[in-house]
């Protein structure tokens, strides 16, 4: 077997390997929060204000009740636990979906 032949089948599997490490690399989700875009922010207020039926500022959970995805999860959200939902306590819900 020529040194061609042998230095190319010992350098394959470091070749491989970093084919792999950089398609799992692709997969997996971003670990640093990206910053709310402007627009995806007025969205998420107006959907908040939307829901606020009261304009108290917070969501109870009869308002929260009304998007269901929201109220499934009103619970884990209420990070202070005080039965209602700020804006922010909200935001943090909607940017991490």
């Amino acid at each position: 077997m020529s040194t061609r032949s042998m230095l190319t089948l010992s350098t394959l599997p470091l070749v491989l390997a970093g084919a792999m490490l950089s398609a799992h690399a692709q997969t997996q989700p971003s670990t640093t929060a990206q910053p709310m875009a402007a627009k995806d922010k007025q969205i998420v207020e107006a959907a908040f204000t939307k829901a606020d039926g009261n304009t108290d500022g917070k969501l109870s959970k009869d308002e929260a009740a009304k998007m269901p995805a929201i109220s499934a999860k009103f619970d884990e959200l209420d990070k202070n636990k005080d039965g209602q939902l700020t804006l922010d306590e909200f935001t943090s819900a909607v940017s991490t979906n």
